[in-house]
């Protein structure tokens, strides 16, 4: 397909776009291959327990495969996109219903069920529909968070080149600069997808995995110690942190995901710098150019805020009707 031609955000408006309100309700959205892990599901229901804080509108299911890992990397092998989106659409539904005090869930919207490709057009899907839809429609800068392949929010830009002028894109995705490969999960799913965030203009601000994100470790004694007994939905993250992937007694967990959520809820949790936005070559190395456009990275993040106020969500989650 041909590439669209993206509009031209100035210095002044992609810095208006990138700053989170220090008041008032934010307009969110969140796009997630939920069933992958644990962490996914935690930062939904955080962001649907801080109604205070967050106005989450939509939750979008993301597709993803994890067959490079191995077959006992997961509590679910899944090697095929569709497959990993349905997966997720259908567990955001489960932490639905483990949150029976949040009586308005936001409407959850099926995503991509295959990558991006050069040679054919991005997916029509009813999560792009709707990221453009509201994107156009919001008053206030739309929050993106994207916590999986950016396969949805890439394809909604392709499809929408505008929506650049109204959205501010959060995603967990890449590794650091200055770490010793960028082979990771979210953008070697969907390398083209990845390079639409970092090419297209987009207000992004991406908090990278190794070297910045795996300092969010957890363990499953330290989930079920805080958890278990708590609530609904603490009790379900209790039960499914044994089998997920990569976590197990005594060894630790990254739950990576509720970065994203805790830098729109207070952003001082976190240490950021303005980088011109880095190119990803075919073997997934990053390269610089400083004639880019600026983007927002993550150098550091305030860990134990993030867990503390989480946990107190989750814990009294039955407690405080929403």
């Amino acid at each position: 397909m041909t590439a669209p031609l993206f509009p031209k955000l100035s210095r002044t408006e992609r810095m208006d776009l990138m700053t989170i309100p220090l008041h008032g309700k934010i307009p969110m959205v969140i796009d997630s291959d939920t069933f992958n892990e644990i962490d996914d599901q935690m930062a939904i229901a955080w962001g649907m327990l801080r109604p205070d804080r967050l106005d989450l509108q939509a939750i979008y299911a993301a597709p993803y495969t994890n067959h490079f890992f191995g077959e006992n990397a997961s509590h679910t092998f899944v090697d095929n996109p569709a497959t990993g989106m349905q997966l997720s659409y259908e567990e955001i539904h489960r932490v639905f219903e483990k949150l029976p005090q949040c009586k308005n869930p936001p409407p959850a919207f099926k995503g991509a069920t295959r990558y991006l490709s050069e040679q054919s057009e991005p997916e029509s899907t009813a999560a792009t529909r709707d990221l453009i839809t509201r994107a156009r429609a919001s008053s206030d800068t739309l929050q993106v968070i994207a916590i999986g392949a950016p396969t949805n929010v890439a394809s909604a830009l392709l499809q929408a080149p505008d929506i650049i002028h109204k959205i501010h894109v959060i995603w967990l995705g890449g590794n650091s600069y200055d770490w010793k490969d960028n082979q990771e999960f979210n953008l070697m799913q969907d390398l083209r997808a990845s390079r639409v965030l970092f090419n297209s203009g987009v207000a992004l601000t991406q908090i990278p995995c190794f070297g910045v994100a795996n300092c969010m470790a957890s363990s499953v004694p330290e989930i079920q110690y805080y958890l278990a007994n708590s609530s609904q939905i603490g009790n379900y993250f209790a039960s499914i942190a044994p089998p997920c992937p990569w976590i197990g007694f005594a060894s630790r967990k990254v739950i990576w995901d509720i970065t994203t959520l805790g830098f729109v809820l207070n952003s001082d949790w976190f240490t950021t710098e303005l980088r011109p936005s880095p190119l990803i070559n075919d073997n997934l190395a990053w390269s610089f150019d400083n004639r880019r456009h600026l983007i927002q990275v993550v150098k550091f993040i305030e860990r134990d805020e993030l867990f503390k106020d989480m946990f107190y969500q989750l814990i009294n989650a039955d407690k405080d009707p929403i």
